[in-house]
């Protein structure tokens, strides 16, 4: 009997250390992609809803960041659900030049979901390339819960505040570091306003 019971905690304890193992293998992950990763700028278009489970955030919708050409080696092929947007910085913006089935070898990719098979590819642009509809594999930016109607309230359709969502990508993986207005970040931009 006695060695159920130790058999019993030795697995408990096991079960313990999985779990802690998962979230800090996540959390390093996070901070490498935050220390190493190449910084990127999207233009982005906001929203502001309030979750009771996750709190206050600010929804993003990437200006000109759904729809790219195929890369001329792919062919299109229905039953992908994974692609890699290459990006280029372009001035102080980051664009997406093409989206690719392969992964590619350098650095600057970003790892996007395709849109449903009906809807990916529409057409042809004007030089003749297929276009492919994707999802960036984030849509969403928590802010502290004083300052997020602040936020909505300064961000609302015409009032000229331009946003731009700082990214750090790393090997396909991207985290939106910030939310800046020009060179400031958004927190500190209300705050001084």
């Amino acid at each position: 009997m006695k060695w159920i019971k130790q058999l019993s905690w030795s697995l408990f304890g096991i079960l313990c250390l999985a779990q802690v193992s998962v979230i800090g293998l996540q959390i390093v992950k996070y901070e490498r992609i935050l220390t190493q990763g190449e910084i990127f700028y999207f233009d982005v278009l906001p929203l502001d809803p309030y979750d009771p489970f996750r709190g206050r955030y600010v929804t993003l919708r990437f200006k000109d960041a759904n729809k790219a050409p195929l890369a001329k080696e792919d062919e299109p092929m229905e039953e992908r659900i994974k692609g890699y947007a290459l990006l280029e910085k372009q001035e102080d913006v980051t664009v997406i030049k093409e989206v690719t089935f392969h992964k590619p070898k350098r650095n600057n990719f970003l790892e996007v979901t395709l849109s449903s098979t009906d809807a990916l590819y529409r057409g042809i642009n004007e030089k003749h390339e297929t276009m492919v509809y994707f999802s960036l594999p984030f849509d969403r930016f928590y802010m502290r819960e004083d300052l997020a109607p602040k936020a909505e309230l300064l961000l609302r359709a015409g009032s000229g505040v331009a946003l731009k969502a700082k990214l750090r990508v790393l090997e396909g993986k991207g985290i939106i570091e910030d939310l800046v207005v020009g060179d400031v970040s958004l927190s500190q931009f209300i705050l001084t306003q």
